[in-house]
């Protein structure tokens, strides 16, 4: 650990995919083309490029905030502690039927009977638009890291 993460000089930053190309800086051979175009049916990432860009970024303390309010032990919980665990998570539709309803109750329940600060407010409704926008387009995803800010 460094000084700074020492100290408490970090953020939990989600990222959003915003585009996906294919990277043909290369000339991909006709016979190989069939292939690559195949895995991009079935969902693999051959040659695929994902760009993200920043959507919500908030102090670790809030992030914890968060965490610390649901349930022990809960599906949610244990997804989001992945980023204190790993150092990032990903959070995609397969997420959705635990992550939305549980950040749903949490901000129907604020401000009783947690009293969340305002950057932890923020953190659950800039999740809750970025699950909303997972579930409209199943495609996009996010990222979850822990960095160290500044």
């Amino acid at each position: 650990m460094t000084g700074e993460e020492k100290t408490g000089l970090r953020d939990v930053v989600f990222y959003q995919l915003c585009v996906k190309f294919v990277d043909n800086e290369r000339e991909i051979p006709d016979e190989s083309s069939e292939v690559l175009y195949y895995s991009l049916q079935i969902g693999h990432h051959t040659g695929i490029i994902d760009c993200l860009s920043e959507k919500i970024r908030c102090p670790y303390g809030a992030f914890i905030e968060v965490v610390e309010a649901l349930p022990h032990a809960s599906v949610p919980r244990y997804k989001l502690e992945g980023i204190l665990r790993h150092g990032e998570i990903q959070i995609d539709k397969t997420h959705l039927g635990s992550l939305y309803p549980a950040i749903s109750d949490l901000l129907s329940k604020n401000p009783s009977p947690y009293s969340f600060s305002d950057e932890a407010k923020a953190l659950l409704l800039g999740l809750s638009t970025a699950l909303d926008a997972i579930r409209e387009q199943p495609g996009v995803y996010l990222m979850g890291r822990l960095v160290v800010s500044g």
